[in-house]
């Protein structure tokens, strides 16, 4: 009888073991997954929302391509209003630089600047981000 127990227990471990392994891995595939689609450029976006919904809502393929169009819309009034509003966050950023600045001494406030310029170049290299408009310098 023990033997059994013992066979058993060992057998729902190995079970459980498997599940954790399989689960570990999956989230690891996932994570390099995205990465890669990060780096390669490709930004989830319009087309994968028009397939997921087209899929969970059973849409027929004229009810698509009006779901297309309205997202094309709805991202173009989007991009609109935030060159709209994009200085106002602009001048609020540089303000409270500004403002953390006078509070640094000069060692901390070298770091600073290099912080700001890494925050920059992350911004710069993220893929599928078009130019900031109406600046010339760096982004952001």
């Amino acid at each position: 009888m023990k033997t059994k127990t013992s066979a058993a227990l060992i057998l729902l471990l190995t079970f459980l073991l498997g599940v954790v392994a399989g689960a570990l891995c999956y989230h690891i595939y996932r994570g390099y997954s995205v990465d890669a689609d990060r780096r390669s450029g490709a930004k989830p976006g319009r087309r994968d929302v028009v397939q997921e919904m087209a899929k969970d809502l059973n849409l027929d393929p004229a009810q698509q391509e009006q779901l297309k169009r309205i997202m094309e819309k709805s991202r173009e009034r989007y991009r609109v209003l935030s060159e709209q509003v994009r200085p106002q966050f602009d001048v609020i950023r540089d303000e409270s630089r500004q403002e953390i600045r006078q509070i640094l001494r000069d060692d901390q406030k070298k770091r600073f600047e290099e912080r700001l310029q890494e925050l920059e170049q992350r911004h710069r290299n993220r893929p599928g981000r078009p130019p900031m408009p109406g600046k010339d310098g760096p982004p952001r």
